[in-house]
């Protein structure tokens, strides 16, 4: 058998990658690295990366595409992105390969997938594709405050906070570890900028949320959902990202700190605790059965809650293809479970025919 890493980039992931790639040759399998733009059109080849046991290096090297391919393509706006993904669709659809997660769409199909079901819906902000400036006005001038995402983003990229003031509009965005606010006086103005926003049609709007911290710091919990080898869903690990004094957003490349889930939660008292744990735990046990009732199959989910003034929960955002470093720096302890995960995974979807593969859930 031979399991490929699938990546937009070559030798993407070098740890996480070397390990899997030991894994596997421990249990007999063959493990490669290879990108979209690999695979030679005419003989169907891949000239990759092709893990030799015996040295523990890798070797550049032709052969077959593999029986399971992990995928971790990133995908991005650039022509790069976009010459890939209908390389990738290809692979997918093929009968012979059996790709371990087939990933989300944008946020707006995900969101529009969820907020039906009865038990996740009291934890979905308010959510609406963003169309028309006319429309979105009306919104902020009932609430005040919105925030605008885009449909296909990540690590907090192009998020905008909005602020309807008594003479003026404020956005607000961060870049890195710094917080960016731009005051618009008019109406006017605040539509210029807009403008481009709508038209792209790739954000929606949500309601604005109170995730800050009792000193004011954005923060969020990030939990790690992975099927083990026995093809059931498990809670792998959950982290508490803290952002930078005066940030608005909480994700690590804005200069977050991490805290274990179990040294924030005792802040709250017994019964407070429990609901919170009560209502996580729903979430964890359901999103996963709804998100492949409604898509193709997963391997793994990257879930961001946020917890308001309230102890209200709150789903934020969900990952098909989730980073690592929060769960990791929560509990370090958890490194083997989660490195080896994708090779026991391939094990189990082994262990089935062609045809029970297809219809995983």
């Amino acid at each position: 058998m031979r399991i490929g890493y699938l990546s937009l980039k070559e030798r993407q992931e070098g740890e996480y990658v070397q390990y899997m790639a030991k894994e596997a040759s421990k249990l007999g399998y063959e493990f490669v690295q290879f990108t979209p733009f690999s695979i030679q059109p005419s003989t169907e080849d891949i000239v990759g990366w092709k893990y030799i046991p015996e040295t523990e290096q890798w070797e550049k090297t032709s052969f077959e595409i593999p029986n399971f391919i992990y995928d971790r393509c990133f995908y991005s706006p650039n022509v790069k992105s976009k010459q890939a993904k209908p390389i990738v669709d290809w692979l997918k659809k093929r009968k012979d390969i059996t790709f371990l997660g087939y990933g989300l769409p944008g946020k707006w199909e995900t969101y529009q997938a969820i907020s039906t079901d009865e038990s996740l819906s009291p934890y979905i902000p308010k959510t609406k594709k963003l169309l028309h400036l006319a429309v979105f006005f009306e919104e902020l001038r009932k609430s005040r405050r919105l925030v605008i995402k885009p449909i296909h983003g990540s690590r907090g990229i192009n998020i905008y906070f909005v602020t309807l003031n008594a003479y003026s509009i404020s956005v607000s965005t961060q870049k890195q570890k710094e917080v960016i606010e731009t005051v618009y006086e008019t109406r006017d103005e605040f539509f210029e900028w807009l403008q481009p926003i709508v038209e792209s049609k790739g954000y929606v709007y949500q309601s604005y949320l109170d995730l800050k911290t009792k000193s004011h710091e954005a923060f969020d919990l990030r939990i790690l959902l992975q099927k083990n080898e026995k093809g059931n869903w498990d809670t792998v690990g959950k982290g508490i990202r803290v952002g930078q004094p005066n940030s608005i957003i909480s994700n690590l490349s804005g200069g977050s700190n991490v805290q274990p889930f179990d040294e924030w939660i005792k802040q709250f008292n017994q019964r407070t605790a429990l609901i919170l744990q009560e209502d996580i735990e729903t979430i964890c046990n359901q999103l996963p059965l709804v998100l492949e009732k409604n898509f193709l199959p997963l391997f793994e989910i990257g879930l961001d809650l946020g917890i308001d003034s309230n102890q209200a929960v709150w789903i934020l955002d969900i990952n098909s293809k989730p980073g690592r470093k929060v769960l990791l720096q929560s509990d370090p302890s958890i490194q083997h479970k989660l490195y080896s995960a994708p090779i026991q995974y391939c094990l189990h979807l082994q262990s089935k025919s062609k045809n029970e593969r297809s219809e995983i859930k």
